[in-house]
């Protein structure tokens, strides 16, 4: 708002005459102070709107620093409880039902070395070490043997071993016995089978860790950072001095940290010696809050810092302070107007129009926050699919047209939705007011159906899909972080089952990805640890039964499940990233075999997907060419129909620099994607391999007919099984049961697996 004053200082003369020159003097230095005391009183409201928007803006800044500290530790303390709950799962399994099972599992140098590769990627974390039901060490991460040490004083053994105890507990900092230095303890408690405690497994967080965080945020000179535990009892903070001794473990103090964002100001004496205003943040899942504060002096001070350059405006320019004023408040009006667009723009997204994620976080929560009960309602998320191979065949910019066509489509579909908005990339989410399942599935399959239908986007006709996963309020969670984590499962179920799907969340979904997670630790285990291995499938001529290659296939020696196939972890290595340091490997070690073959004998390989994505599958095959002095004429990449045609030029390009080294390429699983006899002769391959559940009936049914006669022009066919008795391609291969590579010799394989012929 911009303010206006209004003044004049008209002459006055006498009706017979000049007034005198006293009187018109005093008139003048009266109207001047009249003009100076308006201009002193508009700056005096000024420079206290100005001061009052400093404090305000103080506030924000301090809430939003509480709330991304609260996030930043809500991570730190998330991994170290990950690491907890994998060790426990180890530790405390059927087998260690008593004290004596217990001690045999978990005292041994190889839990020892478990202990210390689990807090290696965690730079923070000083140790860790399992401690009986006694207080006893039975391990220890930072020493090994495992000093005679009783902890049974600790307050964390305490809380923990009692029987109506919490299952996990934060320590008050406390100094390290072996280190002196100033330790928080995150213990979790171990129990048997039968209910019983069997002691705990302990974490020891560097004090100083956090500290140096805070310390690296310049907040001013009075401010300060703090990290309490629930009951407010001092955990961490920069800088340290700041939390007095009284201000530690108050009833007050607790009461303050108990909602889950707060800005207040706290009394002299509960935070630090000054009243301070503070922004309170709970760290979510732990019973930790982060608190931000500034004193009053310093609020006073920025206040005074804004006000001031308007008084001394208006002090030095009194005559000039009406058309100052107009400036500055017109000034602070476009900062404001500003602040409001970039705020607005933070929270919406650019090419839609629509909320963007922090928009949409920030609307649930005010949706969570007007009642104490969690409200009823539907989120549905929505990933577009086939988005992808928009992007890479017709080009970004139809890609965004399509991305606002389908934010449109749906936003005239559902005009009842509470939010609609656009998380990023290709997925949307949708809040329905409706709670009930059938109801949010009803709107689900409309959203489905109406992405279905083509867009007709600049002169082209897109068919585009979408799944869609959906979480209930209250059913699945009683917090908007609950319910977007159940969307987000259900999300990822839908993808998996089949696109163009709808699936709400089920609790098997979240036990579903916490055994995804924990085959990715032990991929991660079983790559440090040697565990992969290769062996070979025979290739043969179908018209004489010779051996013509190997196929080379990638095995996990699993310590507990056995032989796994690429099946049960490929997935999983490819989402973290394991499979690009794992193909590599996989071809030096088949080149390096094939060199104990025949000449005539080639080795194919497969190559992923994402191997392609990463752009360093050249660098690959070539350092395994190099490193093993293979021919490039005995070396087959293996491309699957599906990954060629979702990287589209980028994979084509590097098929025909592949081919200039004189590398051969075989397209895999050839039925499966498109499988068009026209597309496969622009495809640059010398092989394909044809998938079972294309060929079954080959021959046999009418109308399989027309596929039995290959094209001259079409690759060299390849079976991966047994083709019917009435029909085999001409030039065509297959394959055997895979060994490994002592077993794999050329000549012993083609006299063994050469068939027999009939008399006639």
């Amino acid at each position: 708002m911009t303010g206006h004053i209004e003044g004049g200082a008209p002459g006055q003369t006498g009706r017979g005459g000049r007034p005198p020159q006293d009187r018109g003097g005093q008139r003048f230095r009266l109207l001047a102070s009249l003009v100076c005391i308006a201009v002193m009183l508009v700056a005096g409201i000024l420079a206290y709107r100005a001061g009052e928007r400093a404090v305000s803006d103080r506030k924000r800044e301090l809430e939003n620093l509480a709330l991304a500290l609260a996030g930043q530790t809500e991570r730190a303390f998330q991994a170290v409880d990950l690491a907890q709950r994998a060790l426990i799962d180890t530790i405390a399994s059927p087998q260690g039902g008593n004290r004596e099972q217990l001690d045999a599992t978990v005292s041994g140098q190889a839990m020892h070395r478990l202990l210390r590769d689990k807090i290696d990627a965690l730079p923070y974390v000083d140790a860790v070490t399992v401690i009986d039901e006694t207080g006893k060490l039975l391990n220890f991460s930072r020493y090994w043997p495992v000093p005679d040490v009783q902890v049974a004083d600790r307050d964390y053994f305490r809380a923990l071993s009692g029987t109506d105890g919490p299952a996990l507990f934060v320590s008050a900092p406390v100094p390290n016995r072996a280190t002196g230095t100033e330790t928080i303890y995150l213990a979790r408690r171990m129990t048997a089978p039968d209910g019983h405690f069997l002691g705990l497994l302990l974490v020891a967080l560097r004090q100083s860790y956090f500290e140096e965080i805070f310390s690296g945020i310049d907040l001013g000179a009075d401010s300060a950072i703090f990290m309490f535990r629930s009951d407010g009892t001092y955990l961490a903070g920069f800088p340290p001095e700041k939390a007095s001794p009284a201000g530690r473990n108050l009833p007050e103090l607790a009461a303050l940290l108990s909602r889950p964002l707060q800005v207040g100001t706290a009394p002299a004496g509960l935070i630090g010696p000054a009243a301070r205003l503070y922004a309170a943040r709970k760290v979510s899942g732990f019973p930790l809050s982060i608190l931000v504060s500034d004193t009053q002096g310093a609020l006073a001070a920025r206040a005074w810092g804004q006000a001031l350059p308007v008084l001394a405006f208006a002090v030095l320019v009194c005559f000039g302070v009406v058309a100052a004023t107009i400036r500055t408040e017109q000034r602070i009006d476009h900062q404001q107007k500003l602040a409001g667009a970039l705020y607005a723009a933070a929270r919406r997204d650019s090419l839609t129009d629509l909320p963007n994620r922090l928009g949409l976080v920030e609307r649930l929560e005010e949706i969570f926050q007007k009642t104490d009960t969690p409200p009823r309602c539907a989120l549905l998320f929505l990933d577009l699919d086939y988005f992808k191979s928009v992007n890479d065949t017709l080009g970004h910019a139809v890609g965004d047209r399509l991305l606002r066509a389908a934010a449109h489509r749906i936003c005239g579909l559902m005009p009842q939705a509470l939010i609609i908005s656009r998380l990023g990339g290709d997925e949307f989410a949708i809040v329905l007011d409706q709670g009930e399942e059938d109801a949010a599935l009803s709107a689900a399959s409309a959203i489905i159906s109406a992405i279905k239908t083509p867009f007709d986007l600049d002169h082209h006709r897109i068919v585009a899909g979408g799944s869609i996963g959906i979480a209930l309020s209250p059913q699945h969670g009683h917090s908007l972080e609950d319910l977007l984590k159940c969307a987000d499962f259900a999300l990822y179920r839908a993808k998996s089952d089949g696109r163009g799907l709808a699936r709400v969340f089920q609790r098997e979904m979240e036990r579903v990805a916490m055994a995804r997670r924990v085959l990715e630790m032990d991929l991660d285990a079983a790559w440090r640890n040697e565990q992969f291995f290769v062996v070979y499938q025979p290739i043969f001529d179908c018209r004489d039964g010779s051996v013509k290659g190997f196929e080379a296939l990638v095995r996990w020696r699993h310590p507990t499940r056995g032989i796994v196939g690429p099946s049960g972890f490929l997935p999983a290595a490819e989402s973290t990233g394991l499979v690009l340091p794992l193909g590599g490997w996989v071809l030096e070690q088949a080149c390096r075999a094939a060199l104990a073959w025949p000449q005539d004998i080639f080795i194919s390989v497969n190559i992923s997907a994402l191997q392609f994505r990463a752009s360093r599958v050249v660098e690959q095959v070539a350092a395994a060419l190099q490193a093993t002095g293979l021919p490039a004429h005995r070396l087959e990449l293996e491309i699957t129909e599906t990954a060629l045609m979702q990287e589209g030029p980028v994979a084509a390009e590097i098929i025909e620099g592949f081919r200039r080294q004189g590398v051969r390429i075989a397209l895999d699983d050839f039925g499966t994607g498109y499988s068009s006899f026209a597309y496969l002769r622009t495809l640059p391959v010398d092989r394909i391999k044809i998938d079972h559940a294309f060929v079954e009936g080959l021959g046999v049914e009418r109308q399989s007919f027309p596929c039995c006669a290959p094209s001259s022009r079409s690759p060299a066919p390849c079976l991966s099984t047994p083709p019917s008795r009435a029909w085999k391609p001409r030039n065509s291969l297959r394959f055997s049961k895979p060994k490994d590579a002592a077993s794999s010799r050329a000549g012993s394989w083609a006299r063994r697996y050469r068939p027999r012929r009939r008399r006639p």
